[in-house]
């Protein structure tokens, strides 16, 4: 627990405790993600993580089977002195590119046995001595071979990548796990979409939490992928869950976690130390104070405030800080920290920048507050829903950054009914 308002550190060999204590959550996160026996049963064999696609479409697996019925058909409709050798060694070396091992052995013989009688005897140009015509034939089996290996090396290199996928997952969900329907009797939904399937772990992050100075949510983005980033996360969530509980404004809470950060990256180099840095928003909806907000943005997007009875409208932040890691560890300036009163039944959203930044085809950034006027959501996770709905049709599916939405409800669990969605 931490040993008050000064900070102090237990030091050992040089490490302050609470270095050494996020350095080992960070590491047990990790070394739990790598860990074969936690890797999902379909990661054993031959197959791919929801959204991963290993075979390419039904049309381009089917050229195989287009060259091989081409060669045979050419090779009898034209005169006898020309072959199409190369069509029947091309088949099974494409089949072992594209398909399965099943696949590509039905291909290769496939080639085997249409090129041996065509070679050997119905296209062959007059005096081919016999040892020309073996050796047709064996080029055929010389590549159905080749093709077989290749194959063989495709598959191999496909279930590393499978695996190097799924330990990324688990590692994002290990890290980021998704908060709890209710936190604190208000309800909270959140959701993580990176912008391609099977990308790298990325960096952005929420989490919330239940103190005795309300419920506080944090959402944020890493600058940079890959393990450093899903490191920084780790320690970000930690330093945040711990001093949640303890500092009794945003303003000294976003002070801790930047220390933290800070702390870390001088001891693991977690990110780049001229440029890594972290954007974050917190949040705090006080006990019995459901409609009143406080936030304090930290070089990140502002929330939007989601009125029942009124148009979206971003939450204004009179003085935005620095991100974390830019900043020395101190409190950021009152002025940073904006409230709001908000009527009954608001809907709170915290976004990373992924969702403001992502674009259609014409160039267009997307706008929540112009995309969502005029709707209304029965709760969070319908409004989660939407916006990553709408983000995804607004991109046309090209998303270049990873999302990451946290909602939450102003409206208490015990009090009137839910909204109703109006599209």
């Amino acid at each position: 627990m931490p040993g008050g308002r000064d900070g102090g550190d237990d030091v050992e060999g040089g490490v302050p405790f609470r270095t050494r204590h996020w350095r080992a959550v960070a590491r047990g996160w990790l070394d739990h993600a790598t860990d074969a026996s936690v890797l999902p049963p379909e990661h054993a064999g031959f197959r791919y993580p929801a959204g991963v696609r290993r075979e390419p479409g039904g049309r381009v697996r089917l050229l195989p089977a287009a060259l091989l019925v081409a060669g045979v058909g050419l090779n009898l409709g034209t005169a006898q002195n020309v072959t199409f050798l190369g069509l029947f060694v091309a088949a099974p070396l494409i089949a072992a590119a594209l398909d399965t091992p099943r696949v590509t052995l039905v291909t290769c013989v496939a080639s085997i046995v249409c090129s041996t009688p065509l070679l050997t005897m119905l296209s062959t140009p007059p005096g081919l001595a016999g040892a020309e015509r073996a050796a047709q034939v064996a080029t055929v089996l010389v590549c159905a071979a080749l093709a077989l290996l290749v194959n063989a090396i495709v598959v191999r290199e496909h279930r590393r990548v499978a695996s190097a996928l799924g330990v990324a997952e688990i590692v994002q969900r290990a890290v980021v796990p998704d908060p709890p329907a209710r936190v604190g009797g208000i309800r909270v939904a959140a959701r993580y979409r990176p912008a391609q399937h099977g990308a790298l772990v990325g960096g952005d992050l929420y989490a919330a939490t239940d103190t005795a100075h309300g419920v506080r949510v944090i959402v944020g983005d890493v600058s940079g992928k890959g393990l450093g980033a899903a490191a920084a996360v780790a320690v970000v969530l930690g330093a945040f869950r711990e001093w949640a509980t303890v500092e009794p404004d945003l303003l000294s809470l976003a002070a801790r976690v930047e220390r933290a950060l800070l702390r870390e990256n001088r001891s693991g180099a977690l990110l780049d130390r001229d440029e890594g840095f972290v954007t974050a928003v917190l949040a705090e909806i006080g006990h019995g104070q459901p409609d009143r907000l406080a936030a304090v943005c930290c070089g990140h997007p502002p929330p939007l405030l989601l009125p029942p009875d009124g148009p979206p409208r971003y939450l204004h932040i009179p003085e935005s800080a620095l991100p974390l890691g830019l900043g020395t560890g101190e409190a950021r300036p009152a002025a940073s920290l904006a409230r709001a009163d908000l009527p009954p039944g608001t809907l709170v959203l915290l976004y990373t920048d992924g969702v403001t930044e992502a674009r259609n085809p014409s160039g267009e950034f997307y706008d929540p507050a112009a995309e969502l006027r005029g709707r209304r959501f029965r709760g969070p996770d319908a409004l989660v829903d939407a916006v990553t709905a709408n983000v995804r049709a607004h991109t046309l599916g090209n998303l270049k950054d990873d999302t990451a939405l946290l909602a939450v409800s102003c409206r208490p669990e015990s009090s009137g009914p839910a909204l109703r969605d109006v599209v």
